[in-house]
């Protein structure tokens, strides 16, 4: 029993508390964030791939239109936030923002349909415009209208426990979307296409539905606090205030901000000092974030030139290895806090949160240079495209024996020999002037076939392009036949095989149909010209493949991930009979896409110690009115982080990727030294309460900077 005073000092007995019941509210709140971070995450995961695919941007302006995007999706929850303490309250801003949310997932959806006649581009950018004002609108509101559902502090156990349950729900409506979109992007055929990715967007709108009709659906029990006005525009116009009033001469007792307290009082000026201070700190921050949003973009890209097989298990798509961010983070926010930190404090190292931050800055480095690495094996597989004022010629045996080459008209004769029925490319060849190609073969070359073992064919080549020469036999004369359709080397976008029929008929032109046809797949080319010719190149899905002429099957061949081929058909030298024979022109992927592990496993180990620990720690520091500022900061601080990555994707100042994450590793390990530097001169905010005119003296014993954070 406890025991108080009233008024008149008459000591009485208070009744034993009854337990309040956990709020069923929450589970309301809980389930529309696990809706709307299957919404956001997964329509974000595929969305790299759809820029480049489907709206045909390049790599670095796919890369510019995503990060801008994610950096509106963190500008935008401080006018949620103004909205929400301001005017309507945190559920009707939830609810109204929402019915944005979900427009600008049916304008994504729509845009996404094929063949309809609109502007596609257009209407995609309307879209996640209104997507990145409905996920930062609601971003600040739905977390804190779950703590207004608890009453402290008699439920702070509680609260606890539900922000737990919360964060969980984010990490799993990530971790599934992550892996369920891609499959309903690649797996399934719509509206004529190969891919869907109007259902792969349609699901996360649907999502955002379930997830507004979830919240209101508990509007009868939930507890509503009425707007109590939005502390961050005080701040800033506090600062502004400061800054214009130096600015003119006015200068404060012991602060600059000092001259701010007649305007807005002693309380809230004490508050902003110790909250610039910690900001000092942000500063390094943003870099971080430009490294690690890239795992949306550039490492996407990368994994989309890997190879995905795993077997009878199936494949893994570019965009499902992003994964592995939640899954590495729900099992390593435990690890980290149980046994790595533990045994490193035996150590006394990584005690103290700034300490775990700039080892986690370092980290985030390790993981770019891990990346840039892989990207330069990557390089040996990638298609090689001629260069300006070069082209190159592919050259496809189709003859069972060796075939000598020589090209004329160059600064100097090429010759090469290209062995039976294979193919060869000839790199780098001047395009100006004229050139010629004679092939020849020996006497012992099918020798009651040909009557004229040799023969010369002038040639017309262009720069850039990559000419097709077929070397074949005509009427008991070889033959080189060039193709009018150059080839294309570039490797597909979603990591598929690319594959084009090349055809000589004769007399047996009139084909009815022709197709390949997988074990759940079928792709029909139309042969229909009378003379040498080729179809387009098409994107099919890396498979077997029976190679289907009418009803007789021609062969059996595999097409690999990431692989260009050329498919000859054609009469057989020997036989007279139609064969097809498969020439490759681009090597497929061979690096498996696991390989991407170790970078995904460094850089998520990094966040666990310079994001969450940083949130932590700014959270820690903050006086008590200024922590829902030092949030919205800290989401700023991924805003600018993001315009960083814009930059440098449009300054296209490097001329691979690996050079390109080999300078992000760099300005990384930079940004670590300048955040050690600042955590050195950083005093904690319990520290100069305590000694409010203290300074870091002499030995340095008095700075406190690294103290651990059971100290705060």
């Amino acid at each position: 029993m406890m025991k108080f005073r009233d008024k008149r000092d008459e000591e009485i007995e208070e009744q034993p508390q009854k337990k309040l019941p956990y709020p069923f509210s929450v589970f309301f709140i809980v389930g529309n964030e696990f809706c709307e971070r299957f919404s956001y995450y997964g329509m974000k995961s595929i969305l790299s791939l759809y820029l480049k695919k489907k709206l045909k941007y390049s790599e670095d302006k796919a890369t510019t239109i995503y990060h801008f995007f994610v950096c509106a999706c963190y500008f935008t929850p401080i006018l949620g936030a103004w909205i929400a303490d301001q005017f309507l309250g945190k559920f009707k801003t939830i609810i109204y923002i929402s019915v944005i949310y979900i427009l600008g997932h049916i304008l994504k959806t729509i845009a996404a349909v094929p063949n309809i006649g609109i502007d596609a581009a257009t209407m995609t950018f309307f879209g996640l415009a209104l997507i990145a004002i409905g996920t930062g609108g609601i971003k600040p509101c739905v977390s804190a209208f779950g703590g207004d559902q608890f009453k402290l502090p008699e439920q702070e156990r509680q609260l606890q426990t539900f922000f737990t349950v919360f964060y969980f729900s984010i990490n799993a409506g990530s971790f599934i979307s992550t892996i369920v979109t891609p499959i309903l992007r690649e797996d399934v055929e719509c509206f004529g296409d190969t891919t869907c990715y109007s259902l792969a967007f349609g699901v996360p709108a649907a999502l955002m539905a379930v997830a507004t009709v979830i919240i209101i659906a508990g509007k009868p029990l939930y507890k509503m606090n009425p707007p109590q006005g939005n502390i961050v525009f005080k701040v800033v116009s506090s600062i502004g205030h400061g800054i214009g009033q130096n600015v003119r001469g006015e200068r404060g007792d012991t602060h600059w901000m000092d001259v701010s307290k007649k305007e807005f009082g002693h309380e809230l000026v004490e508050d902003v000092k110790v909250m610039l201070r910690v900001l000092v700190l942000f500063i390094p921050v943003p870099i971080w974030w430009a490294l690690f949003d890239q795992t949306g973009s550039r490492w996407t890209f990368q994994a989309t030139r890997m190879n995905g097989n795993i077997g009878a298990a199936g494949t893994i798509y570019p965009d499902q290895i992003q994964v592995m961010n939640p899954i590495l983070i729900l099992i390593l926010l435990p690890l980290f806090d149980r046994l790595v930190y533990t045994i490193f404090a035996k150590c006394n190292f990584l005690k103290k949160p700034l300490q775990r931050m700039c080892l986690g800055g370092v980290l985030c480095a390790v993981s770019f240079v891990i990346s840039g690495i892989l990207e330069l094996e990557l390089q040996k597989t990638y298609a090689k495209i001629p260069g300006t004022g070069l082209s190159d010629i592919h050259l496809m045996n189709n003859i069972p024996c060796s075939v000598q080459i020589s090209l004329m008209g160059g600064a100097e004769q090429l010759d090469e020999e290209i062995m039976s029925l294979d193919n060869h490319i000839l790199r780098n060849i001047e395009s100006n002037g004229s050139h010629s190609l004679k092939m020849s073969v020996d006497d012992t070359c099918l020798p009651d076939i040909l009557t004229q073992r040799s023969e010369t064919v002038d040639l017309s080549i262009k720069s850039g392009h990559v000419s097709a020469i077929i070397l074949g036999v005509s009427g008991g004369k070889v033959k080189p036949m060039v193709i009018e359709k150059s080839d294309e080397p570039d490797k597909d976008n979603d990591a598929n095989s690319k594959v084009r029929v090349i055809y000589d008929l004769g007399e047996f032109s009139s084909v009815n149909n022709f197709s390949l046809l997988s074990e759940d797949k079928s792709h029909e080319f139309n042969l229909t010209e009378p003379t040498v010719s080729s179809t387009n190149y098409t994107t099919v899905d890396f498979a077997t493949y029976k190679i289907m002429m009418d009803d007789s099957q021609l062969a059996n061949y595999t097409l690999e991930q990431g692989g260009v081929y050329n498919l000859l058909v054609a009469r057989d030298p020997e036989t007279n009979k139609v064969a097809a024979r498969l020439y490759t022109l681009t090597s497929p992927n061979s690096i498996h896409i696991l390989w991407q592990f170790p970078q995904y496993f460094v850089i998520t180990s990094s966040e666990v110690m310079f994001s969450v620990t940083g949130l932590e720690f700014s959270y820690s520091q903050a006086p008590t009115s200024m922590k829902s500022v030092l949030q919205a900061f800290w989401l700023l601080t991924v805003a600018f982080g993001n315009i960083i990555v814009i930059l440098v994707a449009e300054a296209k100042a490097f001329n691979d990727q690996a050079s390109e994450f080999f300078f992000f590793a760099a300005l990384m390990l930079l940004d670590t030294l300048i955040l050690i530097f600042l955590a050195w001169r950083y005093v904690p905010r319990k520290v100069r309460e305590e000694q409010p005119d203290s300074f870091p003296m002499n030995n340095g014993l008095s700075n406190r900077n690294f103290k651990s954070d059971t100290e705060f």
